[in-house]
């Protein structure tokens, strides 16, 4: 019954596949329910969910899970692998020649911008808002300002900027997904004050320009005036 062999009457076993004719009885007569694979439900309201879903379409629950929560540090742990493996001496790049002919970066700064600007934003609010704090700690303010340029190089303003529009991309993504959430405030808070600090930087130098120009004029206003 189950190979098609012939029995003969009283048999109890198939003498070509070995199986019980008893047990077949049984299965024939019930069938059986087999699930495969994996069935992935809502931890909060226990709505079926597809497997790569991270927010519940039945109770907007967030679903993070340990590979979710894992992608800013692996980001993080990535970069200071590329850090580790800085060389002294720089090469001429294209991204370089961007900066003017003195801009130089050599084979780590062009690792760290490839990996900062292919990085994916990830879907979660936790992990946006731990990666809009990684970045805002990595836009460097004074590259921005007056500083030191002896000291600041292009290298610097190239990671430094990288960072900025990454972050900006963050925000957005963000501002789109999570606008309606209290969760948001926070990711906009971080934007908000260093972007306002950037903008301060970057006064600097039109606001001393101008305190120059004032100085220069300033004998001659008296002269008009007198």
């Amino acid at each position: 019954m189950n190979c098609g062999q012939h029995l003969p009457e009283g048999a109890k076993f198939c003498s070509n596949c070995g199986t019980a004719t008893g047990e077949v009885k049984g299965e024939s007569s019930q069938r059986k329910t087999v699930y495969d694979g994996e069935l992935h439900k809502c931890p909060n309201c226990g709505e079926i969910i597809n497997a790569f879903v991270t927010i519940c379409p039945a109770c907007n629950y967030e679903i993070r899970g340990a590979k979710a929560s894992s992608i800013v540090k692996e980001f993080a742990d990535k970069l200071e692998q590329i850090e580790r493996t800085r060389e002294a001496q720089k090469s001429h790049s294209f991204i370089g020649k961007l900066y003017g002919s003195d801009g130089q970066l050599n084979k780590t700064d062009e690792q760290k911008i490839s990996l900062i600007r292919s990085f994916s934003i990830p879907n979660t609010k936790e992990d946006i808002f731990e990666f809009m704090i990684l970045a805002a700690s990595n836009i460097d303010l004074k590259l921005y300002g007056l500083g030191d340029k002896g000291v600041i190089t292009a290298s610097q303003r190239a990671v430094s900027d990288a960072w900025l529009a990454k972050f900006e991309q963050a925000y957005e993504k963000a501002s789109f997904a999570f606008v309606t959430s209290h969760d948001f405030l926070g990711i906009k808070d971080i934007h908000d004050k260093k972007i306002k600090q950037l903008k301060r930087k970057k006064l600097e130098i039109p606001l001393l320009i101008f305190g120059i120009l004032a100085l220069a004029f300033l004998p001659w206003l008296f002269v008009l005036i007198l």
